[in-house]
């Protein structure tokens, strides 16, 4: 006789797939890879997760964006001390990351291995093409003759037409709008300079393309929309080498960060919301925290790369004091007169590419993961790191910098 069993439909869980979920991580070539993390996962293991598989010998220079879901569309910074999944659920639109430079150097032998540089150059090459940071008409030709050089090597006029680089980007909208010849003209430009760079490595192409960058206007620069006191827009521009401000129609005037002095006058900027001024200023703690770890480490062998950017535990209430000085003496002021260029392209020769290549350390492969994650967490030996105010110091929507003219206290 025949029978039949009646079988209640249940789903079945799986207890590593509950602690575990994969992300998206898109990187600076425009591939993307796959992240299997724990639920539990900071930021930062995702980050080594990414650069080890890369082969980024310094992860340091590198952090993990998300698009923020509270206010218009825009790309904010994970804080690699947190819970990743929990960030990315409380304002991520997607669950999708983005593997982008954070921390910009000054100087182009600080990036002392070919994978870093690799994704360096891409980086700064994406910063001009989005207009992030500008040039003119002259520097966008120099930058897109080395540009072809580093990507596609010698000259060949067989493969390198016209109509054949015309498929691809080396112009920002802007630059293209403001020349009389358009993008035709520019790149027959660029192409003429192309022919000369004949012999020079790819590697040293990079490094050329990211010595004429760092010397350009909102180069490491991230920009923010504020108010100051007297209700007036100004733009905060935040970098490794302190703060700009930037008042319509006037003098751009630089600060560096610095502790605060009792009794010291306080400036404010105001901002939309609060958690945008406690973003802006755990920001630049991050950034500051990276430069004076920097300065002292940069001479010795680097058996490292990861800082410790937390900056929540902290009970003294601490604000920022800034050191100021104007525009004119940045590093980052628009690099007009190419004249003056150390790199012309007509006098690039293959002795000159040679001695700068001399000068960069020779390849330190990167520790593989588990390596990565003891040094992340068993670096008790490293110096204390400078307390800052903690959030409750933000009151509102406003955030608090002390601006001064002081000339001897811990200052860069």
């Amino acid at each position: 006789m025949p029978f039949k069993f009646h079988l209640k439909k249940s789903r079945q869980y799986n207890v590593v797939s509950k602690n575990q979920y994969v992300i998206c991580v898109e990187l600076l070539d425009a591939t993307s890879i796959e992240c299997t993390l724990s639920i539990d996962s900071v930021g930062q293991e995702c980050l080594n997760n990414v650069t080890q598989r890369l082969g980024i010998g310094q992860p340091e220079f590198f952090g993990l964006r998300y698009i923020y879901c509270h206010d218009s569309p825009a790309l904010r910074w994970v804080d690699m001390d947190k819970p990743l999944k929990r960030q990315l659920e409380k304002d991520a639109k997607n669950f999708t990351l983005y593997l982008r430079v954070m921390y910009y150097v000054t100087d182009v032998q600080f990036i002392q291995d070919e994978m870093t540089r690799y994704h360096y150059y891409l980086q700064l090459k994406s910063d001009i093409l989005e207009d992030r940071i500008h040039c003119n008409p002259r520097q966008a030709c120099l930058l897109a003759s080395y540009s072809m050089q580093a990507e596609f090597g010698n000259y060949s006029p067989e493969r390198h037409t016209i109509e054949c680089l015309q498929q691809c980007t080396f112009f920002p909208n802007e630059v293209i709008k403001i020349d009389s010849g358009g993008q035709d003209s520019l790149l027959h430009t660029a192409i003429c300079q192309y022919k000369n760079l004949t012999n020079v490595t790819q590697a040293s192409a990079e490094e050329l393309y990211i010595s004429i960058v760092m010397q350009l206007e909102g180069y490491g620069n991230e920009t923010f929309t504020a108010k100051d006191n007297s209700n007036n827009k100004v733009i905060l521009g935040i970098s490794i080498n302190g703060i700009m401000v930037a008042y319509p129609n006037t003098q751009t005037q630089f600060y560096r960060i610095e502790c605060q002095l009792e009794g010291e006058e306080a400036k404010q900027f105001v901002f939309t919301e609060s958690r945008n001024a406690k973003y802006i200023w755990r920001l630049c703690i991050a950034q500051h925290t990276f430069y004076m770890q920097y300065q002292e480490h940069r001479s010795l062998e680097r058996s490292n790369g990861y800082f410790d950017n937390d900056t929540n535990d902290s009970n003294e209430q601490t604000v920022m004091n800034l050191d100021n000085r104007t525009a004119d003496s940045m590093r980052w002021t628009s690099y007009n007169d190419l004249s003056t260029s150390p790199y012309p392209v007509v006098s690039v020769s293959s002795t000159d590419i040679n001695n700068l290549r001399a000068l960069l350390p020779s390849y330190r492969p990167a520790p593989d993961y588990e390596t990565a994650v003891q040094m992340k967490y068993n670096n008790g030996g490293n110096a204390p790191q400078p307390y800052y105010a903690n959030q409750s110091a933000i009151v509102g929507s406003d955030i608090t910098c002390l601006l001064s003219n002081v000339v001897n206290r811990n200052r860069y």
